[in-house]
Formats: C-alpha cells, sequence, structure tokens
C-alpha cells in the first residue's frame, strides 16, 4: 500500500513540476488500485489535451491557444488597442506558379513562411493569417510591452527582408533549378493605430485578429511599394514610434485607394545605426529633392534626385519622382498644390 501511495505521489509531483506524464503501474484491486486507474485515465487525458494544443498551434499562434484554452484568460472578449498591422506578398507570386510544378511550389512557399513565422515570433508578433502567398501579422499588448509594437514590426520586417536576400542565394537548392531562375522578392506594408483586438466571427468560427482602418491602410501600403521600387513602407504613427530603433526617410505624402485623406509614408532602411555611408548620403539628398519639389522648384529637385542616382544608382524613389517632375512641369497645377500624389492601384 505505501509502495502504491508513494508512486502516486511521485507521478502527481512530475506532472507539478512540467517532466511529463507518466501512466502508473496498477498492482492491486484495492482502493490504491482504483486510485491508480482513475490517476491514469487523468494522465491520459492530459496528453490527449497536450496534442490537442500543439496541432492547434500550427494553426493559430500557440500564445493564444493557450490564452484561450486557460480557464482565466479564454474570455471571448475584444477591445479596442493601438497596434501595429503587417502585409507582405511576393512579388509577381502568379508568373511564378507558372514556372513552377506545384510541389516545387508548395515546398518554395514552406520554406518562406517558416522563415518569416520565426522572426515574427521572434518579435512578439501574432500570425494572423496566410493568403496564398501573403502573409498577415500585428503587435499588440499583451505580446508587445508600452509602444514597442512599432518597433517590434518593423525589425521583424528588416529581418524578414535579410532573411529573403540569403534565401535568394539558395534559391536554386530550393527549387532543385540550375537555370533560368525567377526573381524573387517581398513588399511589405505597415500601418499603426486604433483597432479591435480579440476572438471575432460566429459562434462556432472564430478566429482571433485585429479589425479596423488601419488594417486596409497597411495592405494599400504593402501594394504601394509596386509604385516606388521600395520593400518596406509604413505611415507616419509606425515611423514615429519606431524612428529612434530604425533608419528611414520620408517617401512622399498620398492618398491610397480607397481612403481620402493622405498620409505620409516613410520607407524603413535599416536598424539604427547600420546605414552605409552610401545610404546616408542619399537620405540627405533626398530630403532636399523632396523639399523642393514641394516647393514646385522642378530644377533644384530634379537636380537632387539625379545626384541620388548618382550615389545609390538603382534607387526607385528617386528614379519614380525624377518621371513624376517631367509629368508636373506640363500641368496648370493649382495655387494651393500641396503635393499629396494620388495613388490608383492597390
Amino acid at each position: 500500500m505505501m509502495a502504491g501511495l508513494e508512486r502516486l505521489i511521485e507521478g502527481t509531483r512530475q506532472i507539478q513540476d512540467g517532466h511529463g506524464y507518466e501512466i502508473l503501474p496498477v498492482t492491486s484491486n484495492d482502493e490504491i488500485g482504483k486510485l491508480t486507474v482513475a490517476f491514469n485515465r487523468m494522465v491520459e487525458d492530459l496528453r490527449a489535451k497536450d496534442r490537442v494544443k500543439e496541432t492547434f498551434g500550427k494553426f493559430v499562434d500557440p500564445r493564444i491557444v493557450a490564452n484561450l484554452i486557460d480557464p482565466a484568460g479564454g474570455k471571448d472578449l475584444a477591445e479596442r488597442q493601438v497596434a501595429t498591422v503587417f502585409f507582405s506578398d511576393i512579388k509577381g507570386f502568379s508568373g511564378l506558379g507558372e514556372l513552377l510544378t506545384a510541389t516545387t511550389l508548395v515546398k518554395l512557399l514552406n520554406t518562406y513562411f517558416s522563415e518569416m513565422t520565426t522572426l515574427i515570433h521572434a518579435r512578439n508578433g501574432i500570425i494572423d493569417k496566410f493568403v496564398g502567398d501573403g502573409l498577415m501579422a500585428f503587435w499588440t499588448a499583451p505580446f508587445s510591452r508600452g509602444e514597442s509594437h512599432a518597433t517590434d514590426a518593423c525589425l521583424a520586417a528588416l529581418a524578414q527582408q535579410h532573411a529573403v536576400e540569403k534565401l535568394r542565394k539558395h534559391l536554386s537548392d530550393v527549387l532543385g533549378l540550375r537555370r533560368d531562375l525567377p526573381e524573387f522578392s517581398v513588399r511589405m506594408g505597415l500601418a499603426t493605430g486604433d483597432l479591435v483586438v480579440g476572438t471575432i466571427g460566429a459562434p462556432n468560427a472564430r478566429s482571433f485578429t485585429v479589425i479596423g482602418d488601419t488594417v486596409n491602410l497597411a495592405s494599400r501600403l504593402e501594394g504601394a511599394n509596386n509604385a516606388y521600387a521600395t520593400s518596406i513602407l509604413v505611415d507616419e504613427g509606425t515611423f514615429q514610434l519606431a524612428q529612434n530603433d530604425v533608419e528611414g526617410r520620408e517617401i512622399d505624402f498620398l492618398t491610397v485607394l480607397g481612403k481620402l485623406e493622405p498620409v505620409r509614408v516613410y520607407q524603413i532602411m535599416a536598424p539604427a545605426g547600420c546605414l552605409s555611408a552610401a545610404e546616408n548620403e542619399l537620405r540627405g539628398l533626398f530630403a532636399e529633392a523632396l523639399a523642393a519639389y514641394r516647393a514646385r522648384d522642378w530644377d533644384r529637385s530634379d537636380q537632387h534626385f539625379t545626384q541620388c542616382l548618382a550615389v545609390v544608382p538603382n534607387d526607385g524613389p528617386a528614379a519614380v519622382f525624377r518621371r513624376r517632375i517631367e509629368f508636373l512641369r506640363g500641368q496648370a497645377l493649382p495655387p494651393d498644390w500641396d503635393g499629396v500624389w494620388q495613388l490608383t492601384e492597390k
């Protein structure tokens, strides 16, 4: 009897300390034996719950799963919070899909998403959903402390771009191709604002997500990279919160499709202190060129944008503004023209 009791006590202690669940031998038919049978059933239930949690965690962020399972924290609530939303998309993915077999395409996406998910989680981000080749994530309390959500999101985006560069170098190994490798680049957009955060949906199909106008803006900024040949664009709110931890530059003052109010858009270039000498010079020249552009000093603006391209020949925004200046020179602009540009594509 004492041996049976000691096994039960030790088994309970193992569970309490988180050292696993061990089935105990049933050595008698008395009360101790019945208690041991009940203990083993509890262990089997705990194992089953862990398997559910582990499997469910592959589809929903494990931290959210833990919160939903916890009786104290799993309340079905939604609340307003300031959060940062992230969208990414693989450039030219439709064309990429035509070049690759289904198996190869899935292998590429799985490799890519595995890298991106790890980097987002490392910076306290929550994966909201995968849509084809697109990814949506967000940063909010309690996972990001205070106002660090914007910094976490920007640094995660930079880390992802670095990972994309490394993946591009090993693309032939991933795809099993030695020539005619497709271009592989990723656009990213971030926006910060007041959002509803929580579990939302039907009674039998719910999702932990964010909703609000900021989500739409982040999605539009991801697409705006096409217009400027950039990789990471953020709104002013995101940049203001993260500017001590990242390097960036203002790109434009524009209205995106579906919004009436213009937004200042910034490019995130590098973590703080990590700009090269050429990139730092480019940022200064671009700021001067942008100021001259808004003052309608076309000649001076064009001169500075030309200098930008002399420093960094493949700088997309400088090339875009040079073409825009040629267009605007022949336009009769209103006296109150404020430099706001209208994007007409997503």
